[in-house]
């Protein structure tokens, strides 16, 4: 029993690479929120393939083949720029001259200790130097500091 799940999740694992590596995905990076629902899905059912007497590895393999189709197909459809925008969202301004825009930060979850831990991994420690602050896709925040506080530095 041990070695039959143990031979699928190896299955699974050595398909799953082959389709990533076909598809061009090379870091965790570059993953997109719409490639994290179809890893959610992915590991849900091959877990359960995994566990599951009735599955065998051409269940497996097929799976994986269609899952990678799927990607494929998603990787191509955010190319165009209308529907990378719905799926992946746009970067947004989250600062301003040094002001935070409240309504932003409540839209997206975002505390004002996080954002100001985003600042100081991007060596601002005062907000009010940030002349312009943009959220970034992946939740990272872009800087442009003010040009007489670069001066000083």
């Amino acid at each position: 029993m041990y070695v039959g799940i143990a031979i699928k999740f190896l299955v699974a694992l050595v398909c799953i690479v082959i389709v990533i590596r076909i598809i061009g995905q090379k870091e965790l990076s570059q993953t997109t929120p719409i490639d994290l629902v179809f890893m959610l899905i992915l590991a849900d059912i091959i877990g359960g393939m995994i566990h599951g007497k009735e599955f065998n590895f051409s269940h497996i393999i097929f799976f994986v083949i269609i899952w990678g189709f799927f990607m494929w197909g998603a990787e191509r459809l955010t190319q165009k720029k209308n529907f990378e925008r719905w799926i992946d969202g746009k970067p947004e301004i989250i600062i301003k001259n040094g002001t935070v825009n409240s309504q932003l930060m409540k839209k997206e979850n975002l505390t004002m200790q996080e954002l100001e831990t985003q600042l100081r991994k991007q060596g601002v420690f005062n907000i009010q130097e940030v002349r312009l602050g943009i959220l970034e896709i992946d939740g990272s925040i872009s800087v442009d500091l003010s040009r007489k506080d670069c001066e000083r530095n």
